[in-house]
């Protein structure tokens, strides 16, 4: 099997991307930028190397990160180097101070082929796992697709037809789905007689009461719109409810897949005493931006802040602050701040742990990252030792680390 060298040289923006065989001939050079579709034809690219039966093995500067999580998902090994290695192979190849980032890629290809025996490698998720984080991602882009085409049938509404939105609760239903396609405009309400709406509640499994008032609300009057408004906005609104219905099933859909995929990993056992444990999105969301490479992670520490939950310190001199930590894996970050928000309806040490750090004067985010920081280190320790989560030996940590602060303080 023969083998290519990845050398990365990442920026904020783009990567630069040199590509060497075993004998040091350049295969390619070019830049990546981190945009959807340099990503897909690169990741296009490194798949087709695959396919030939080639071995791909990379070297960057930082051991997480986008890009590293992008070689990892597409079967590359990894191997981080230290800065100042890279600095020192510089000299091999030019004795001047000079630098650029395609010169930067190829010194880190030629190291990698020539000391790679140096290098450690990160592992790499497993299939499983690589599997998850592909479908979390993807339930999450067709979230946001849903939660968009709400807003703008949302907007289209209230220029001409507020009605419906002030009678059904929730417009991701069946129910008011087919309202609007039965009574896409004001005229066609109007025309909506006791017994046929009798009728649509039944068909629909609406409680008599609701019936009722619900048809009440419809009857309220309303104010009037120009009829070209309401032409043009009902076909719209048409379209709307189309693509909306076929994106609410597809969220159902994975969903489920979801929960049934989880619910075959060995972490499903590990952590199913824990809020939404069995069922939730939240939680393998979580896990699969976890990943789980055997030494992925040095510490909870390490998790902690790539998971963008912990502040970083700044200390010059007698001043010393603590700030947001912006350069974090941020799909970490929201899965663990909605799966902490998420918490606190179901897990008393959550909630009291959330209205301590609002007391302190913490906002509601910034409390809600806190806790996230607890449920990483409690994820990593449930992983590491291979013991499932325990609420009862939990709340025992706890109670023992107050009882030992308040006999040392």
């Amino acid at each position: 099997m023969a083998t290519y060298f990845l050398g990365i040289d990442w920026a904020d923006a783009s990567f630069h991307v040199c590509v060497l065989d075993e004998a040091g001939q350049q295969v390619l050079n070019k830049q990546v930028s981190h945009q959807v579709e340099d990503l897909a034809e690169f990741g296009r690219w490194l798949l087709e190397q695959h396919q030939a039966n080639i071995r791909l093995c990379a070297t960057i500067e930082k051991p997480e990160g986008r890009v590293v999580d992008f070689l990892l998902d597409h079967q590359v090994e990894v191997y981080p180097v230290n800065p100042k290695a890279l600095d020192r192979a510089r000299d091999r190849h030019r004795a001047s101070r000079s630098k650029s980032d395609p010169f930067d890629a190829f010194v880190l290809a030629d190291f990698l082929r020539t000391d790679r025996g140096s290098l450690s490698v990160l592992a790499p998720n497993s299939p499983q796992a690589a599997e998850l984080k592909v479908m979390t991602r993807d339930y999450g882009r067709l979230v946001r697709q849903q939660t968009r085409l709400l807003n703008q049938l949302t907007a289209a509404l209230k220029e001409y037809y507020p009605r419906p939105i002030e009678v059904f609760d929730d417009l991701t239903t069946e129910i008011f789905m087919d309202f609007l396609e039965a009574y896409p405009t004001p005229d066609a309400l109007r025309r909506l007689t006791r017994q046929q709406w009798q009728r649509f509640g039944k068909a629909h499994r609406m409680p008599a009461t609701q019936v009722q008032q619900r048809w009440e609300a419809l009857q309220a009057p309303q104010v009037g719109v120009p009829p070209f408004i309401t032409r043009a906005k009902g076909k719209l609104v048409e379209v709307l409810v189309g693509q909306l219905r076929v994106t609410v099933k597809a969220v159902a859909d994975y969903r489920e897949e979801i929960a049934r995929f989880f619910a075959s990993m060995p972490e499903a056992q590990l952590t199913q005493a824990m809020p939404g444990g069995p069922s939730g999105m939240m939680l393998p969301a979580v896990l699969a931006e976890m990943g789980d490479g055997p030494g992925r992670w040095q510490s909870f520490q390490h998790l902690q802040a790539v998971g963008g939950t912990t502040p970083f310190t700044r200390q010059s001199g007698k001043g010393r602050g603590a700030f947001f930590r912006v350069a974090c894996n941020r799909r970490l970050r929201y899965a663990i701040t909605w799966y902490a928000y998420a918490s606190l309806r179901q897990c008393e040490w959550a909630r009291a742990y959330y209205d301590h750090q609002r007391a302190r004067g913490h906002g509601h985010y910034q409390a809600l990252r806190a806790l996230g920081a607890k449920w990483l280190k409690i994820l990593f320790v449930v992983r590491r030792d291979q013991v499932p989560y325990d609420e009862t030996r939990h709340l025992a940590n706890i109670a023992r680390q107050n009882l030992r602060q308040a006999l040392f303080s």
